[in-house]
């Protein structure tokens, strides 16, 4: 089965816009749902824009009107229901998703709330109890050469209005703007760089100064603890 499915990721991507249905679960366990709207898709797997923030290795469910031809089963059914495995997102909020089957991986709950990594997939950021991961989005308008980019980022030493956040490879600067979107969650905000420094490890950390919205409660850290 593993061969059929390397065989199926090299499939020729086909442009395809039909609607989906995403369901999925947060790393609380909570599930939401989402609609969207394909983007291209192979027997293999598709993409699709979606706007709320996942990871690599995240299980999700789809329902979409998938043509016969790129159906492992249920092929005459008019919503295609299948497990797909998150494989990586762009900018603008594009996903790349592995078709995993009509079952979630085995021995896993129907959506569960762990990642599913595959050989050479790095490994998840570390977030302890008193942060959260987030992705970290440099809009095009601020960006070297007007080119979009995004890096997965832990938010730290988290107040209401604000957090520390280390980046590898963004290019910003003090009074950049960047857009914030918790990973697996539905806390977004925008947040001005107010400062940056370098850490110990020798990468910029940048001090975040959230612009629209405050932290929500429950990501704050507990009262009394640093």
């Amino acid at each position: 089965m593993g061969t059929d499915r390397s065989e199926r990721r090299k499939s020729r991507r086909v442009p395809l816009k039909v609607p989906v249905r995403v369901q999925g679960r947060d790393p609380s366990g909570t599930t939401w749902e989402a609609m969207t709207t394909c983007e291209d898709v192979s027997a293999g797997g598709l993409a699709l824009v979606l706007e709320r923030s996942v990871r690599v290795g995240q299980v999700l469910h789809l329902a979409l009107p998938l043509p016969a031809r790129f159906r492992q089963y249920d092929l005459t059914d008019p919503s295609y229901r299948v497990y797909g495995l998150v494989r990586g997102r762009r900018p603008g909020n594009r996903v790349g998703i592995l078709f995993l089957g009509r079952h979630p991986p085995r021995g896993a709950e129907s959506l569960p709330t762990e990642l599913f990594l595959l050989p050479g997939d790095p490994k998840p950021l570390s977030v302890d109890r008193h942060g959260f991961e987030i992705v970290l989005k440099l809009d095009a308008d601020q960006a070297p050469g007007g080119v979009a980019q995004e890096e997965r980022s832990i938010a730290e030493n988290v107040t209401q209005r604000g957090a520390d956040a280390r980046t590898m490879s963004l290019p910003v600067f003090k009074g950049v703007t960047l857009s914030i979107e918790e990973v697996g969650g539905d806390f977004k905000t925008r947040a001005e760089v107010r400062n940056v420094k370098i850490g110990k490890d020798g990468h910029p950390v940048l001090s975040l100064l959230f612009v629209d919205d405050p932290v929500p409660e429950r990501l704050l850290p507990p009262v009394g603890k640093e």
